[in-house]
């Protein structure tokens, strides 16, 4: 067989989660695929009434339970066709993490149509673009007055009723092309304006069955009997971690807790302790502010067995802290990731064997995942391309050919691979300061400020310099009560950096850098505010 995987292809039943990897084509190309897949997403519904007296999702005093949500979605999809959504159109939510954002995703693709995540954290403007790039149908926003769109806009707590409601509604529209549009995400904008991101129906499904078969939770690897996992998410649900983990947990039977609003610290602490939390991941910034909140020995953590962090490299020195502080994550539970957007998930994974073995690696391949470095140095590095059914489509409305004729995305970051097929990322392409002819790659920088023991943050970034072009600049958060200074940073980087590897330029506090939504740290906003500080001084 060819490996295409759609409903009329299917060898057997679609609604089976295969192990096996074979040779396939999608999308138009050669690639790497499961034997046997499902085919819809209604379809990863099937099954889960076996979870029926578990809570799926947990908000403050909010619990919905596995039958009230599964029976909640074609009550929720029925509200949706009233506003006229059909399938093939654009539905875009526009809201803070709430039960109803969740609902909103599943009642939509219930009629064929697709979900649009917009970030809520973004200015009237950027929304205003985001708006008119994709065109959508309806808009279901927690603010919908301060919308103004050439569609309906309708309050998402609307579709809070379907909750109380009788199960009632259309059929699942699940005969669509696995190839066709299923969700649309955006770029953090960190470089640029955000771009709308189009990933497959294929792509959700894929990314999903790469995480549960390398963790060995396939549906038919369930176990009612065993005790219920309980997850946090405290990252936007509009960020493809998002997605993966309110479907994991639909598919598992997990309890998927979120938190009230933007990352908070102290809120992760309370929450890990009184909803014995077993699974919180995120990126490294937020494990920083956790391992540092005065709070944090105060509270029970034992629950914890499962912190995996993705977005950036794990540093070493953040590896120790935090198998000093969470012991029972010594020996498993950790985990890097590595992924993006355009990847629609995760392309990599690397385990607390991993990390300690090959510190700064950010793991091996998933099954369906192929990585290459095209145009290597001397060194081995060069850019990272992947080919995967996770790897979006297409920006919408945006031609730079970022995915090519044969699949492979060029993702713009810079690593290499050993010879064991371990991935280490070097760095991105367009985060390299040129100093008087000499690259600096600035996440390597970064990574050697992290390692003083008193700093927590660091960003690194060029600015403007007469004779040598760029010259670096480094700023830096250090820990409440261990204050360190530039010449202290020098020193410790003298013999570890390249001599125009050091920055020149330095801002120090024990202030916390921006974030982005995500809470990786927003290196335009913190060039900028540099900038600005100079410019008063």
């Amino acid at each position: 067989m060819d490996g295409t995987l759609n409903r009329m292809e299917a060898p057997v039943d679609t609604h089976v989660w295969g192990e096996r990897v074979v040779e396939g084509r999608y999308a138009g190309h050669a690639g790497l695929v499961y034997e046997m897949a499902p085919t819809s997403l209604p379809s990863l519904l099937i099954g889960s009434d076996t979870w029926d007296g578990r809570d799926y999702l947990v908000q403050g005093d909010r619990r919905v339970t596995h039958r009230a949500f599964r029976d909640a979605v074609p009550s929720a999809a029925a509200q949706l066709a009233a506003a006229r959504v059909r399938r093939g159109d654009r539905v875009v939510l526009h809201s803070h993490n709430r039960l109803e954002f969740v609902l909103a995703t599943w009642a939509t693709w219930w009629l064929g149509a697709v979900p649009v995540y917009a970030n809520r954290w973004w200015s009237a403007a950027e929304i205003d673009h985001a708006l008119q790039v994709t065109t959508p149908v309806v808009v279901l926003s927690d603010a919908p007055e301060q919308l103004q769109a050439g569609c309906t806009v309708t309050s998402i707590a609307d579709l809070g009723g379907a909750f109380d409601g009788v199960a009632s509604g259309p059929a699942a529209v699940d005969d669509i092309d696995v190839d066709a549009p299923g969700l649309v995400l955006f770029t953090s904008g960190s470089s640029g304006p955000p771009k709308a991101v189009e990933l497959s129906i294929r792509s959700l499904i894929a990314n999903q069955h790469n995480l549960l078969a390398r963790s060995r939770r396939l549906p038919q690897h369930a176990n009612p009997e065993n005790a219920q996992s309980v997850s946090l998410l405290c990252t936007p649900l509009f960020h493809i971690g998002g997605v993966s983990n309110l479907l994991t947990n639909l598919i598992t039977g997990g309890r998927l807790v979120l938190t009230a609003g933007r990352f908070d610290a102290a809120e992760i602490l309370r929450l890990i302790e009184t909803e014995r939390v077993q699974t919180w991941g995120g990126v490294p910034t937020m494990a920083i502010r956790i391992l540092e909140h005065p709070e944090f020995g105060s509270h029970d953590l034992s629950s914890l067995r499962s912190f995996p962090l993705g977005g950036a490299p794990l540093p070493p020195a953040l590896l120790k802290r935090m198998t000093a502080k969470l012991p029972q994550l010594e020996k498993r539970g950790l985990a890097n990731t590595w992924g993006m957007t355009e990847t629609g998930g995760f392309m990599t994974v690397a385990g607390n064997a991993d990390l300690q073995s090959r510190p700064g690696t950010v793991g091996r391949p998933y099954p369906v995942v192929e990585v290459r470095i095209a145009d290597p140095n001397a060194a081995g590095s060069g850019e990272v391309q992947v080919r995967a059914p996770t790897v979006m489509l297409r920006y919408i409305g945006v031609d730079d050919g970022a995915v090519d004729a044969e699949g492979w995305l060029h993702t713009g970051d810079l690593g290499h691979l050993d010879d064991d097929g371990y991935l280490f990322l070097d760095g991105r392409s367009k985060d390299i300061v040129i100093r008087g002819g000499e690259n600096i790659a600035c996440a390597h920088v970064e990574q050697h400020l992290l390692s003083h023991p008193s700093v927590i943050e660091a960003a690194v970034f060029g600015v403007p310099h007469d004779d040598l072009g760029e010259e670096l600049a480094a700023a830096v958060t250090h820990r409440v009560g261990e204050p360190v200074d530039a010449e202290a940073l020098r020193a410790h980087s003298v013999g570890a950096l390249a001599y125009f590897e050091i920055p020149t330029l330095w801002q120090i506090s024990d202030t916390a850098l921006p974030t982005l939504a995500g809470e990786k740290l927003n290196k335009k906003a913190i060039k900028a505010d540099y900038v600005a500080s100079c410019e008063k001084g």
